[in-house]
């Protein structure tokens, strides 16, 4: 057998077996699966970040919540409940009712102080690591935009992508994957001024 026989041999080979690999757990493939391969992925959109570091920041405890949110409006502080925000399967576009919720939290990011906004984007099961890495960075990048083309400095803002490495729901079904593609809003260094 010649090398380029050969070689054609094994690329088939190779291509057969991959075909038969599927993204997704065998009977919960949707109707029109996304492309979900990382080498797909269009460029992340970055607003400087601060690095994030996840694990090494300590979130502020609710004392220092307390202290940060006096101050503000009731309805605002009311709003500040609301610090998940979820996305559509293999989408990072913001839902249009965030928008209310994360206004209140620009009240916050823009009283001053050393307070950081940390993003966290979280995806579902589905999908290559590589991808859903990316596709958390992108959903935390969507919310920090977000933030900053309301004034906040983007000095104030940590994204951090886990993937599906930290799943909220352990089901493997809509439902579960529902609850997982969200971004987590959280506050580091709460020292006020």
């Amino acid at each position: 057998m010649n090398m380029t026989v050969k070689n054609v041999v094994i690329g088939s080979v190779l291509l057969a077996s991959l075909s038969g690999c599927s993204l997704f757990r065998s009977g919960s493939t949707p109707a029109t699966s996304p492309d979900m391969q990382s080498d797909t992925l269009p460029p992340v959109l970055g607003v400087g970040t601060v690095e994030a570091e996840p694990g090494k920041r300590r979130l502020c405890n609710p004392q220092e919540l307390e202290r940060l949110f006096a101050g503000l409006d009731p309805a605002v502080q009311a709003k500040l409940a609301q610090k998940v925000y979820y996305f559509a399967t293999d989408a990072s576009e913001l839902a249009p009712e965030a928008a209310d919720s994360l206004d209140a939290h620009v009240a916050v990011l823009l009283k001053g102080g050393k307070t950081i906004a940390q993003l966290t984007g979280h995806t579902d099961e589905r999908g290559t690591h590589d991808y859903n890495l990316a596709l958390g960075e992108r959903r935390a990048n969507a919310v920090a935009r977000y933030l900053v083309s309301k004034g906040v400095s983007s000095d104030k803002i940590a994204v951090v992508s886990m993937g599906k490495e930290k799943p909220v729901a352990d089901g493997h079904d809509e439902a579960a994957w529902k609850l997982n593609r969200r971004v987590e809003l959280d506050y580091t260094e709460c020292a006020t001024r």
